[in-house]
């Protein structure tokens, strides 16, 4: 299923916008916009789709977008069923990464924010235990627009600084992640991401490096915490996620244009990552649209 693009009203000239929505039930579908985006679910629960990332939501629930990431918030069955007893409410924040000038996020001390950002890319969730960082999104919608640009700085470095946070989705989702800061680890991103559906050789990976391939193989797991095979496979089976959402291919065509050229093991492997089988997630997906 293609998601929707939504072409979000303008905003001031400050680019943040901050409202809290309160419904039956969460009636946007499976949609992107440019403007990233905070969600804070105040009440009701149900399921969330974000890129290749599927889980439940509940109240007290914070939730960091990027720019263009694919996003569906469903609620449980009750919700559309007895809509006078129920209700879902959240605070929502969208803004230009560019809010404070095309500059503020340049400046050396702003670079946690900056990268928060830009690893926004995969999904953040923020830990839902964070009292103070809840009082903020609250306090939030009562700033006038000038407050609101230091209020949302002091949100998003606050995230940045304390890192009560995983990622959502898979690297291999988000095509335009970056590594902070290591222009060899982002060299391997790129190749990696263009070239996945291929047999790629460790050793010649660690040519491109001027590494030999035992230095290169240690270099990664120090930087990035996982071997060079379980970030092929994850970039792999993002992509194989992002297809299976789509829904017009076979389980066979799915493991080959994923770099699979064996659909058994594919099926084994994505089954070992995610929980459960790849048609699994095909209808778990399609049932909750």
């Amino acid at each position: 299923m293609k998601p929707i693009h939504l072409k979000v009203p303008a905003y001031s000239k400050f680019h943040i916008d901050a409202r809290r929505e309160q419904v039956s039930y969460f009636g946007n579908p499976w949609h992107f916009h440019d403007e990233l985006e905070i969600t804070f679910v105040l009440k009701s629960e149900g399921t969330k789709f974000i890129g290749d990332h599927i889980s439940g939501f509940k109240p007290g629930e914070i939730i960091l977008l990027g720019s263009r990431l694919p996003h569906y918030w469903h609620n449980d069955s009750s919700y559309y069923e007895n809509m006078e007893d129920n209700g879902a409410e959240a605070i929502i924040i969208r803004f230009n990464q560019d809010y404070a000038g095309s500059d503020f996020l340049k400046i050396p001390p702003m670079k946690p924010v900056l990268d928060l950002l830009n690893n926004a890319k995969r999904g953040i969730a923020i830990s839902s235990n964070d009292v103070n960082l809840q009082q903020k999104l609250i306090d939030f919608l009562s700033l006038s627009e000038a407050q609101k640009i230091i209020g949302l700085t002091d949100i998003l470095l606050s995230i940045a600084t304390e890192k009560k946070y995983d990622y959502l989705c898979s690297i291999g989702y988000a095509h335009q992640y970056k590594s902070n800061d290591i222009e060899k680890i982002d060299r391997v991103y790129n190749y990696v991401l263009s070239n996945f559906k291929d047999d790629i050789s460790v050793s010649n990976i660690a040519l491109k490096c001027n590494m030999t391939t035992a230095a290169f193989c240690r270099y990664f797991k120090k930087k990035t915490g996982k071997t060079f095979k379980d970030f092929m496979n994850e970039i792999r089976l993002g992509n194989a996620a992002g297809l299976l959402l789509k829904g017009d291919l076979s389980m066979a065509e799915v493991a080959f244009e994923s770099g699979f050229n064996n659909p058994s093991y594919f099926n084994r492997l994505f089954k070992r990552m995610n929980g459960i089988t790849p048609k699994a997630y095909q209808l778990q997906y399609t049932n909750h649209k």
